[in-house]
């Protein structure tokens, strides 16, 4: 079996290469390789931009049966699951499917059929160099070549559509030149690095053209209806061991490419209503065809959409609403005289054509192919990844979310779990996504959270299952990117993403793309939002879920090791660590789940809040016997609180278990527990995080003194408030050194990032492990300030700046902080911000009172002392800077 190349030069006209008779065009690269095949000068796309056409020319069907009939990037969710491309049936067949875009914008190709879908970078702008002949790509053709089967590759080539990097709404014929001379040097790059020999057959195209010498947005505006030649006229050349050069100028249509290549590769019919040229490449003369583009104005999927026109040789018939609207020969220019009606016998053969095949044709992809015989299922073979989704509730979050699930690469089901009494969900599925063929409704009531996931877990039908939550949003490489890891190390049992929350959101539109994708479109519509790495989730468990709601795995493994754990406090963290002991946890390090919580960095499920023991744990670390002394003084303190719901957690490194628990008899109306541990003093702290069962965390040194209201006061400002994770005081400072002074507290990363601090005073939400994990540096001059600063990136700590506490050390636990303390806090940080001084996140208080551009302005010299600052720290972080684009002022 012969390998196949398609390569897709985006916005190329055939009118503007020499080899297609050109009369401006300078003869370049581009027209050197595709003379060496069979080439059609006049290839009649299926509508004036890539969103309809190339699910069209990847179907061989008309645009009307995709879904995908409008310019609108929203459209890329609207491709309808009947529909069977190129790559279903070569998958079928054996083939290894790859697919390379220039641009990680707008994947525009149908996702599903290749087992491997990347892109370069969003831009032209982006790449290294202005160049999308990089290294990314050239990675790329490596990995095809390196297939150990016959493969199917489809390349798109952006740098015209990108017009050379230049963003403009008017193009001259000149200018347009220029870029395609670009191209062509970027095409021949390609060519020579693919090297195509007598295993290959190859087929080089456009998807469509473009508008030169006008405004091309008023021209669409004004002209929705146009489907001029400049638009939809391109070529195709395919090249072959035992495909003469010729040149064919009669007309064919992109939608009859993939039964050519179908065909010439197998033998195979692709049952399309596009046709085989295979026959015309061997000699045979041109049939005569009809081809036809069609739009939709807006978002509304029909199968006759408001605009259509079908073309044959020059002439060109209109329809609005499926009833004719105008008819014109391109041989007299665009558009020039309305023949409609005038009797002649080609308008009566092009609306019979259109009758026949839209009108009174099949009106699904999957009626077309009842007719043609042919079983979807069959050629797009088994599930390659289950989704599981609980859903408790119907809103606008939980559609946004099956928006997204419904949208991935690869061949996806979506299992969504129903929970809800009401019965919304399910009318809401029935009546929204009653053609999706791959969800399945499954009625969850009554069912608890770990049972309505086995539910799903017994049946999910890929070898892959991935648990999502309603509450997020995910890009369409959410399930390829977990899986991709299990492809390259074969230890992984279970794969994580980072998670990316939202600020501010000005896309006016739902799609997502993926990570790269839904970056670059948030920043150049000035929203703004963070991403938040978590690689180290796997040390937090099994007692809090860092790894969080959203991940992947072997469906088989978890099935074997008794499915999802049974747990009162967490689910997800639990099975988890169950997997873990079967092989690595690992972390994809890519912003792959979109949430919209403030007061998290972790997906979680919605599930009711668990009752706990007490409201507050107040932990004391104990660590030498000396320490014992103060111990009498601190109990006595405590139980005068006026708070009276909380524990007392002893951590006893001193050795003395006889004396504490002497001393707590003393003490019968506090709840205390003494947990004794002689190893290294961060895994103490951990003990004590570990056997908390309040609410709200507090540490306290044996030192302090808490006023009689500190509890109550601080718990006050946080209990019941869902949108506050963190609460800080001031303390009076009174230690042997110094005179007393008032203490105030800092809520702000980048405050910590200038002053040391600490835990004191400090009252927060257990959960918020979850998002930060656990104290991990062995060094004890840091811990305090290292967790203090991770918890204040979940979410800036609400101030209050009453002392409540009377301090006799200046740190707690006696810290110590150094300046290796603060480069390795600084490192922390920026590694969990994704390697980038992320000044969005810094100041995201800022950027949730202004937009995006009002923000930068008002905060932009603030923002450089900060960067400044971590600039003359003395670390090599190497990382970027990341900062709001802004529109400059004309």
């Amino acid at each position: 079996m012969k390998s196949v190349i398609w390569i897709v030069i985006d916005s190329l006209r055939s009118d503007m290469l020499a080899s297609c008779l050109s009369d401006t065009a300078v003869y370049n690269e581009i027209d050197e390789v595709i003379e060496q095949g069979a080439l059609f000068t006049d290839v009649m796309t299926s509508g004036g931009s890539t969103r309809i056409s190339a699910p069209s020319y990847f179907s061989g069907l008309r645009p009307g049966l995709t879904g995908m009939i409008t310019h609108e990037v929203q459209s890329i969710r609207n491709l309808k699951d009947d529909v069977l491309t190129i790559t279903d049936y070569f998958k079928h067949h054996g083939y290894q499917t790859f697919r390379w875009a220039d641009s990680s914008l707008d994947s525009c190709q149908p996702k599903h059929g290749f087992d491997v879908f990347e892109a370069g970078y969003p831009t032209l702008m982006h790449t290294p160099n202005l160049d999308y002949n990089n290294k990314k790509r050239n990675n790329f053709i490596k990995r095809v070549r390196q297939s150990k089967k016959p493969f199917f590759v489809n390349f798109h080539l952006y740098h015209i559509h990108d017009f050379g990097g230049t963003k403009k709404d008017r193009w001259t014929t000149d200018e347009y030149l220029k870029v395609v001379a670009k191209q062509a040097i970027d095409f021949k790059a390609l060519w020579d690095k693919l090297a195509p020999g007598p295993d290959d057959i190859v087929v080089i195209t456009s998807d469509h053209g473009c508008i030169l010498n006008e405004n091309y947005i008023e021209y669409d505006k004004s002209m929705p209806w146009g489907f001029a030649n400049n638009k939809t006229r391109v070529f195709a050349s395919f090249l072959g061991e035992g495909i003469a050069p010729s040149k064919k100028h009669e007309l064919i249509r992109a939608m009859d490419i993939a039964p050519t290549l179908l065909d010439l590769a197998l033998g195979k019919d692709m049952k399309a209503q596009g046709i085989s040229l295979k026959s015309v490449l061997e000699g045979k003369p041109v049939p005569e065809l009809i081809g036809i583009s069609e739009r939709n104005v807006g978002l509304e999927v029909k199968s006759i959409p408001d605009y259509a026109c079908v073309r044959k040789d020059n002439w060109s018939l209109y329809f609005h609403h499926g009833a004719t609207m105008a008819l014109y020969d391109n041989a007299e220019g665009t558009n020039v005289t309305d023949h409609l009606g005038k009797g002649l016998n080609i308008e009566e053969e092009l609306h019979h054509f259109y009758r026949e095949l839209a009108l009174q044709g099949p009106q699904t992809a999957t009626e077309f192919y009842e007719h043609a015989g042919l079983s979807i299922d069959e050629i797009r073979g088994k599930i390659e990844i289950s989704i599981l989704l609980p859903v408790y509730k119907w809103n606008d979050e939980t559609r946004l979310c099956i928006e997204a699930l419904i949208d991935q690469i690869l061949h996806t089901e979506l299992i969504l779990l129903d929970a809800d009494e009401s019965g919304e969900v399910a009318s809401n599925i029935k009546e929204k996504y009653k053609d999706r063929l791959y969800i399945r409704h499954v009625d969850a009531k009554q069912l608890s959270l770990h049972e309505m996931l086995n539910k799903g877990l017994e049946l999910a039908a890929g070898p892959f299952t991935a648990t999502a939550t309603p509450d997020c949003q995910y890009t369409e490489n959410f399930c390829y990117s977990l899986r991709d890891i299990f492809l390259t190390k074969k230890d992984t049992v279970l794969s994580y993403p980072n998670l990316k929350r939202l600020i501010s959101d000005n896309r006016e539109m739902e799609y997502i793309g993926n990570d790269d994708c839904f970056d670059e479109i948030m920043f150049s519509r000035l929203g703004s939002g963070f991403e938040h790495k978590a690689n180290t989730a796997a040390y937090s468990l099994p007692h809090f879920n860092e790894v969080g709601a959203c991940a992947m795995f072997e469906t088989e493994t978890l099935r074997n090791a008794g499915g999802f754990a049974h747990s009162i406090a967490d689910i997800m963290g639990k099975t988890w660590h169950k997997l873990n002991k079967h092989g690595r946890i690992r972390h994809v390090n890519k912003g792959l789940v979109i949430s919209k919580d403030k007061t998290i960095l972790r997906p979680i499920m919605p599930q009711p809040e668990r009752n706990h023991d007490f409201k507050i744990s107040v932990l004391v670390p104990l660590k030498e016997a000396a320490e014992l002394k103060m111990l009498p003084i601190f109990l006595n303190m405590l139980s005068k609180q006026t708070e009276k719901s909380f524990e007392l957690l002893l951590l006893n490194q001193s050795g003395q278990t006889d004396f504490i628990n002497a001393l707590a008899d003393g003490f019968p109306t506090l709840k205390i527990r003494s947990i004794n541990r002689s190893s290294e003093f961060h895994e103490l702290l951990n003990s004590g995080l570990f056997a908390a069962r309040g609410e709200y965390i507090f540490w306290a040194d044996i030192s302090d003194k808490l006023l009689p209201h500190c509890l109550s006061t601080l718990l006050k400002q946080v209990e019941g408030k869902d949108d506050i994770t963190a609460v800080k005081c001031g303390h009076f400072l009174h230690d042997a050194d110094s005179t007393a002074k008032t203490v105030q507290p800092i809520a702000q990363v980048r405050e910590m990032f200038c002053q040391i601090c600490d835990l004191r005073g400090l009252l927060y939400k257990r959960r918020m492990h979850n998002d930060v994990g656990i104290f991990r540096s062995p060094n004890e001059n840091e811990h305090g300030w290292d967790m203090c600063v991770r918890l204040a990136l979940v979410e800036p700590f609400t101030i209050i700046e009453e002392p409540l506490i009377i301090a006799g050390r200046t740190y707690q636990f006696n810290m110590l902080p150094s300046m290796e303390s603060y480069h390795r806090i600084l490192r922390s940080s920026i590694n969990s911000m994704g390697n980038a001084v992320d000044l969005v996140r810094l100041y995201e208080d800022d950027f949730r009172r202004h937009k995006a551009d009002r923000a930068r302005y008002i905060l932009e010299d603030e923002m450089m002392v900060t960067l400044k600052l971590i600039n003359q720290s003395g670390i090599n972080s190497g990382a970027l800077l990341r900062v709001p684009k802004t529109h400059l002022m004309k």
